[in-house]
């Protein structure tokens, strides 16, 4: 049992008891008084009615995920994970399994949205990768903040426009005011998110990040939800150490970032997750805040699968698999050629 499935199961059970407590008050209260045999028939049902609606209420979630995690997952969202998502590729069988199920989850409780544009099951899949890649070290994060993603056939404007020039082309975008628990995501930029994993770009990584950071209430570029009270200071130091460098042109970060902290820590994650070895390499400091940040090493989960593939008879990804080093190139032309 996962950790999602331990916090439902408590919920279930904390449900049932205080349903059983409220009845039993209830009960105590009808019988104290003097009320005709009729009348307290009456007012036993209608107590009864109200704590089955309360559990009812309750556990309406729980109840509906246990239907889903017995349904077999679709065999065309596992194609496309596999065939468009390097960091699923990545994962052992049982960290697969449990992204199978946040990505069922999502699909079912949120709404994903074509505005003048179709929506297929890779955009749908897509969408849930973004949304779990980020919290995927946080086993039974919700995404509460959230119930409809908006797919755009192109670029926007500040004032949601297709089509209509403004300071710039969005890509992307978490609402605000009356579109709060809505996100907008270009389709054609979610796809090749996933399929240029190299230039280190990924709309839907990128906005599912300032979801993260938004969790505190302000998406100011610290997210407190993976950072101690302690690290705050020493990660806006190194933020701004960044910062300076992108603006003396020495550093390969989306130069996107310098638009405030909150940009660049979504561009970095994107960064992070994107193209692992590389940050790395080039932002070892960069890297190990964001591994604690987000309670992941997606460089050492690549390195092992890449382990994986060379053992022959292995269950590991084939030599046509996305090779998980986010070049975008098949394995057999990458790192095994390598």
């Amino acid at each position: 049992m996962d950790a999602r499935q331990h916090q439902e199961h408590f919920t279930h059970r904390l449900s049932l008891f205080l349903s059983g407590m409220i009845f039993l008050l209830l009960l105590v209260m009808l019988l104290a008084g003097r009320q005709e045999t009729s009348e307290i028939v009456i007012r036993i049902v209608g107590a009864f009615l109200v704590v089955a609606f309360l559990y009812w209420f309750l556990t309406r979630k729980a109840r509906r995920r246990s239907v889903l995690r017995k349904q077999p997952f679709p065999a065309e969202w596992e194609t496309i994970l596999q065939r468009e998502v390097p960091f699923y590729q990545s994962l052992d069988e049982l960290e697969k399994a449990r992204f199978r199920e946040e990505v069922r989850i999502f699909l079912s409780e949120k709404r994903i949205t074509g505005i003048q544009t179709s929506v297929d099951d890779t955009v749908r899949v897509l969408v849930a990768a973004s949304a779990i890649i980020p919290i995927f070290g946080f086993p039974g994060w919700e995404w509460d903040q959230i119930s409809e993603v908006l797919l755009y056939p192109t670029t926007f404007n500040d004032q949601y426009e297709i089509g209509r020039t403004g300071d710039e082309d969005i890509l992307g975008m978490v609402g605000s005011g009356a579109m709060s628990r809505m996100m907008i995501l270009s389709k054609p930029d979610l796809l090749q998110g996933f399929r240029k994993p190299q230039d280190r770009k990924n709309v839907g990584i990128h906005e599912f990040a300032h979801l993260l950071d938004k969790s505190d209430g302000a998406v100011d570029g610290v997210p407190s939800v993976g950072l101690s009270q302690s690290a705050v200071v020493p990660w806006m130091k190194l933020v701004h150490r960044e910062m300076d460098k992108m603006r003396s042109h020495h550093s390969d970060i989306n130069p996107y970032g310098l638009k405030s902290e909150a940009e660049f820590f979504a561009v970095a994650s994107e960064y992070f997750f994107e193209n692992p070895d590389k940050m790395r390499r080039k932002h070892p400091e960069l890297y190990t805040m964001l591994e604690k940040v987000f309670r992941q090493d997606p460089q050492s989960r690549m390195k092992n699968a890449l382990l994986t593939m060379v053992v022959p008879n292995s269950r590991g990804l084939g030599r046509n698999a996305p090779c998980p080093c986010g070049s975008g190139k098949k394995y057999k032309h990458c790192c095994l050629a390598n």
